[in-house]
């Protein structure tokens, strides 16, 4: 399994560099916006990675793919642990990348490390089911 393990340094938001968003796919700008998107009724992935993390470079475009053929039953959150280290720190991300699934404020599925399209698409599709 690939993961950095790197420890991540506590980063204040407002250095946060530039976010967009594609349909259901948001780069964390706010502290807020993470309360909202794990809070809502729609599960939603959320990916914990940074910019300098090789295994993350690999997993993020497939969360991207699976979202984006997904986009009515799933949304996807990427937060920068660089940029919110205090978010990732509560929510025990101790290597990255770490996929948290959350539905209403429970987590309903994770993983650490590299996976492949099907692997992913197996973890969301059991996570909904229950």
């Amino acid at each position: 399994m690939a993961y950095c393990s790197r420890i991540i340094r506590m980063v204040p938001p407002s250095v946060a560099g530039i976010h967009r968003s594609i349909g259901t796919i948001t780069e964390l700008q706010k502290e807020n916006q993470f309360q909202q998107a794990i809070n809502s009724e729609t599960p939603t992935l959320i990916d914990f990675h940074a910019h300098w993390c090789g295994p993350c470079k690999l997993l993020t475009p497939t969360l991207k793919s699976v979202v984006e053929e997904r986009t009515d039953d799933i949304n996807l959150l990427m937060v920068n642990v660089d940029n919110f280290g205090d978010i990732a720190e509560d929510h025990d991300v101790n290597a990255i990348p770490c996929v948290k699934i959350y539905k209403e404020g429970k987590i309903i599925g994770h993983f650490v490390g590299v996976k492949n399209r099907l692997e992913v698409e197996n973890i969301i599709d059991e996570s909904l089911k229950g």
